[in-house]
């Protein structure tokens, strides 16, 4: 198992890397609180562990250790074992493994407190031949702080005359149970609670809710949806309230920019809408002659011939028929915004001089992406002279003379749930579960940067 990468700097030695962040168009990256006093590594310890869990990690993370070397002890692999080789302060209880000849993991027997910091104590002398004061590693790790975003996707009309349905998805910063969720979110109407639905991916953090059979009333109403993270010890609460349109009030409730894989404007309505009906000239956009159209229920999406960036005016103009055949009498016009920017990471720089440390920082800018490649090659110390021959500090050319690959892992930005990751955003640390380098190099060396 290669666990992820996580740096933070702290005393300035020189360490030589050549990083590479590669876009993925795979589907917020969790810092320490600096509150917390946070166990400062000997970067000395490189010489004997390459790589060790650290930074932010979900509760639900293994403990990996990896050697710089094949140990010197004689294990097969996969099997538990009989030397207790990590101590957790607080206590942890599990099982340790050998991954391979350099890779122990520790599995907890249940998952980790939420928002905790644990000190890790690595019995290093245990396994491979070092000098007494490298006997033991002792590092930080800490685990996610829980919370969770609520975002609703509108009122639908539910098929039949007089019915609606809500639907929404609760997307959380570490991994829950299904079971817990459920006890975050309520729904009224009328001071009567809603039956909520649910659809549960854990792994993934989200949860989908849905409302079915929402009366629409004599006059307008109001659906008061309502979150709290007491249950689960989150400090995130809120409410919204979406107003549920009269009976035989077919009206447009909404229209949303919708930046998927086609662009297309969201027209939606109180009342499916009747399919066949020729809606050109009835949805307009401001500045577009090439518009096409599909019903589906009681949303229309209007697509458009070609890229859309920045505002555009969305004009409904009456004489759309519903499914029943009334028609709507209104217009109803909506200004809306689409951000075309294409994915991107940036570091800022090149050729920069890396600081020797056990958690290196590596900050970098990111647009419209839910994960970065990472590959990380090490220039070996005794191959400076020769890489520096064939180029500058930036440079990159004939990287496998000089150079080994010591990490290769997808770095998730999607985990903070807050994050709009379609505007640029600065990370620092990598995505939980994290995993710190410790391959350091002497006093010479120098680190440059690709994207």
């Amino acid at each position: 198992m290669d666990p992820d990468c996580v740096q933070r700097p702290e005393k300035f030695s020189v360490t030589f890397f050549r990083v590479m962040l590669c876009l993925s168009l795979i589907g917020s990256l969790f810092s320490c609180s600096k509150k917390d006093k946070w166990i400062e590594v000997d970067p000395a310890f490189s010489q004997y562990i390459d790589a060790y869990t650290t930074g932010v990690i979900s509760k639900t993370s293994t403990i990996s250790i990896q050697l710089a070397a094949d140990a010197n002890t004689t294990h097969t692999v996969g099997e538990e074992l009989k030397e207790e080789l990590f101590d957790f302060s607080p206590s942890i209880k599990g099982k340790a493994y050998w991954l391979n000849a350099r890779t122990i993991e520790f599995k907890p027997e249940n998952w980790l407190t939420s928002d905790k910091v644990y000190e890790v104590n690595f019995k290093l002398g245990k396994v491979t031949k070092v000098p007494e004061k490298y006997d033991n590693l002792r590092f930080n790790m800490k685990t996610v702080k829980p919370s969770f975003k609520v975002t609703d996707n509108g009122l639908r009309s539910a098929g039949a005359k007089n019915k609606m349905s809500l639907s929404g998805e609760l997307e959380t910063a570490d991994i829950e149970k299904g079971a817990d969720i459920e006890k975050l979110l309520s729904a009224n109407l009328n001071n009567q609670a809603l039956k909520i639905n649910w659809q549960h991916n854990d792994a993934a953090k989200t949860h989908i809710f849905t409302i079915d059979n929402i009366e629409r009333g004599s006059n307008v109403q109001n659906v008061l949806l309502s979150w709290n993270g007491k249950p689960m010890n989150m400090e995130v609460n809120g409410e919204t309230r979406i107003a549920v349109p009269a009976m035989g009030d077919f009206k447009v409730l909404n229209v949303v920019a919708m930046n998927e894989a086609q662009q297309f404007a969201s027209v939606q309505f109180s009342d499916p809408i009747a399919v066949g009906q020729d809606l050109t000239g009835l949805i307009t956009m401001s500045n577009q002659s090439d518009i096409s159209y599909t019903i589906t229920g009681s949303e229309v999406k209007v697509f458009t011939n070609g890229k859309l960036d920045g505002n555009y005016t969305v004009n409904i103009n009456s004489g759309i028929k519903n499914s029943w055949g009334d028609i709507l009498d209104k217009g109803f016009t909506s200004n809306i915004n689409f951000e075309n920017k294409r994915p991107a990471v940036k570091i800022h720089g090149k050729g920069n001089i890396l600081p020797n440390s056990g958690r290196l920082v590596l900050p970098f800018e990111a647009v419209n992406l839910k994960a970065v490649d990472i590959s990380i090659i090490k220039i070996l110390e005794n191959n400076v002279p020769q890489f520096l021959q064939q180029n500058n500090i930036a440079g990159n050319e004939e990287l496998r003379r000089v150079a080994k690959p010591i990490v290769q892992k997808t770095l998730r930005l999607d985990d903070d749930k807050t994050l709009d990751l379609h505007k640029h955003q600065r990370f620092s640390k990598s995505a939980p579960p994290t995993f710190t380098l410790a391959s350091q190099l002497p006093v010479g060396a120098v680190a440059s940067v690709l994207v």
